[in-house]
């Protein structure tokens, strides 16, 4: 069973107003359409996301869905406490620090009283670490550095549930459910190669020879090091599920 669907088990989508936050490859988007939702709103500022989620649903399918390029910062184009169920598969460990609470609010001010939000993410890599995982961590530690020398923020925070649940309480949820989908993380060699691309791809905004050809060796060397058929354990995902009772922002700003 996969991630979303250990998450969603218990759920009933049917009949639903939904939203995506962070289309990602379309995977919650399209359970939530296979699953009877009435209208989903997918959410991303990737168009390609958007484009490959769509191609990925049937043309009866993609009649319910609403494919949106927009800063989850900004959801204006989505009516006040109109949504009753919002997902975030795997999106919380892309979002900056300086992000997190401005996106929590807007997806507060859409949903409506009693609604739902399910957040799937990763805790951070030491919440589960064997022997090997420092191969993961040195590789996430460069795709981080790159993207701060370019970006100026990183490509990849790892939030402990914990905080979650305290940042939206702040807002007015409860909390239903939280539970460790895996207890510890399983890093597939192709999975991390995807990580890589991402840095070769950073390094070609990076001007300076040196420190490009430094990041690209450390980042293949770490890699090589990992085996074909080698699956290796680093942190855990955690499923948070909460409802919304009070939109505590919205109130105090009105």
């Amino acid at each position: 069973m996969s991630v979303i669907e250990k998450s969603m088990k218990d759920i009933g989508v049917n009949g639903l107003v939904c939203l995506e936050a962070g289309t990602g490859a379309g995977n919650m988007t399209r359970y939530l359409v296979k699953n009877g939702a009435k209208l989903v709103y997918s959410i991303s500022n990737n168009e390609e996301h958007l484009e490959y989620a769509r191609k990925r649903l049937s043309d009866k399918e993609a009649e319910r869905v609403k494919f949106i390029k927009a800063d989850l910062c900004n959801l204006s184009i989505i009516p006040s406490e109109t949504v009753d169920l919002v997902t975030a598969h795997m999106l919380i460990n892309v979002v900056p620090p300086t992000e997190i609470l401005l996106i929590f609010r807007e997806l507060t001010r859409v949903t409506k009283i009693n609604g739902l939000i399910v957040i799937n993410d990763y805790n951070p890599l030491s919440s589960y670490m064997g022997k090997r995982s420092y191969l993961v961590e040195e590789l996430f530690k460069i795709e981080n550095a790159l993207n701060y020398l370019i970006e100026s923020k990183p490509a990849l925070v790892w939030y402990p549930a914990e905080y979650i649940i305290q940042l939206l309480k702040l807002l007015g949820w409860v909390l239903e459910d939280m539970e460790l989908v895996y207890k510890k993380t399983p890093w597939e060699k192709d999975l991390l190669k995807e990580h890589v691309e991402v840095i070769e791809g950073l390094c070609t905004k990076v001007n300076n020879e040196r420190i490009k050809n430094t990041f690209l060796q450390q980042t293949l060397e770490i890699f090589n090091k990992v085996k074909d058929d080698e699956v290796i354990y680093a942190g855990s995902i955690y499923s948070v599920r909460m409802q919304k009772k009070l939109d505590k922002m919205l109130k105090k700003t009105k």
